[in-house]
């Protein structure tokens, strides 16, 4: 189940939901609608949210470190007059923003992006020395490709198996992976920023990017 918070205006709540609702077509959700960053903390006491919007009014440090910061698995989507603006130097790819004048056009461009990210509370199951795995996909920061072993580097810990980072790859870019280097396959909800060869994640390691890769990432 897609859990949505939303902190807006009627107006753009109501434009929103119906842009979510042809998002999420084939996914179980639900959203509830909050004017006070306070009402939607308390109800956070209660159940956990994969996806936040937010009137852009409500960017501030204290609702970046309270529901931001503090929910790294959330997506945040904030609306705002001028996006560019707004967004400044964010490098951050779980944080989209998106014009209040063209809500239906923006939220169709990052349709994708916002999907793949939100449904990473499926599960990727495999056999790790002989007892079965199933790791949530938004547990794993990145798999590396070493000779014949793919390590997938986790909340969990560290895991390995003997695979192809082709097949792997198929298979995780439903879910906002992104092959950024021959052996490294990433989290891109992870991702806080892009370097001319590296991509930093929100654990601070830093992943090699390829140039045919970027070029072919940047083209998407």
């Amino acid at each position: 189940m897609i859990k949505v918070a939303l902190l807006e205006y009627e107006k753009e709540t109501k434009d929103i939901v119906f842009q979510l609702s042809k998002l999420f077509t084939h996914e179980d959700w639900c959203f509830r609608h909050y004017l006070k960053a306070s009402d939607l903390a308390k109800r956070m006491k209660e159940e956990e949210y994969q996806l936040f919007v937010f009137d852009e009014m409500f960017k501030t440090s204290r609702i970046e470190s309270v529901f931001v910061h503090d929910n790294s698995n959330a997506i945040v989507i904030y609306v705002c007059e001028n996006p560019i603006k707004t967004r400044g130097d964010d490098e951050r790819s779980r944080v989209f923003y998106i014009s209040k004048e063209n809500i239906a056009a923006d939220i169709s461009a990052y349709d994708q992006m916002i999907r793949s990210q939100c449904i990473q509370s499926h599960v990727y199951e495999f056999n790790y020395d002989g007892v079965r795995m199933n790791l949530s996909y938004e547990d794993i920061y990145y798999l590396e490709k070493n000779e014949k072993m793919v390590y997938f580097y986790t909340k969990k810990g560290i895991f390995h198996k003997r695979d192809s980072m082709n097949a792997l790859e198929d298979i995780f870019k439903e879910f906002g992976f992104l092959r950024v280097h021959v052996s490294y396959i990433v989290n891109s909800k992870y991702i806080v920023a892009w370097y001319k060869d590296e991509v930093e994640l929100i654990n601070k390691v830093l992943i090699p990017v390829s140039r045919g890769k970027k070029r072919k990432i940047s083209m998407k």
